[in-house]
């Protein structure tokens, strides 16, 4: 008996502490006690009309890198103005406690999404990179779960809110 609890509470513990390897499973949250930096990435485009000649990038393009340590996220979008060409804009932002733990939530509640049967074709396309000390794995949409065979995927609806999140954080 005494072993049995002591092998428990040693999973247990394991549980608690810095990941070996890339999160993978279903419905388990990537972003770990050990994540260093998280690079959120929307490449743009989808469904949506071609860009006016000049452009420099594809509507909804966007990139934010955020240092876990330092609460930094650096970012790039692209900024669509009328009719005009749309360009690329960046900044970098050292969030507040108050903005980092209004965060949190939406990091959290990027998960390993299950086996499915979403076969989208109208969204752009978006990863989350996650690095540690020990890997970087990167994580595709579940939205295109029928096209992506070479990696893990997190939950299109908590990419959709964690996007949103950064660029509101950062306007």
């Amino acid at each position: 008996m005494r072993n049995w609890m002591m092998m428990v509470g040693s999973l247990a513990l394991l549980g608690c502490g810095s990941s070996t390897g890339p999160v993978t499973m279903a419905g388990a949250s990537i972003f770990t006690a050990d994540v260093q930096v998280l690079v959120a990435q929307d490449y743009g485009g989808g469904f949506a009309p071609q860009p006016p000649a000049g452009s420099m990038c594809q509507i909804g393009a966007a990139r934010y890198v955020l240092t876990v340590a330092t609460r930094t996220i650096d970012w790039t979008r692209c900024l669509v103005k009328g009719t005009d060409p749309y360009k690329t804009v960046s900044g970098k932002k050292v969030l507040t406690e108050a903005e980092f733990k209004n965060l949190s939530p939406y990091l959290e509640n990027l998960t390993v999404a299950g086996p499915g049967s979403a076969c989208g074709a109208d969204k752009s396309i978006v990863e989350v990179t996650v690095t540690t000390p020990s890997f970087t794995q990167v994580y595709g949409d579940s939205f295109y779960s029928c096209t992506i065979k070479d990696k893990p995927l997190i939950k299109t609806e908590t990419l959709s809110m964690l996007m949103q999140q950064l660029f509101n954080v950062t306007m």
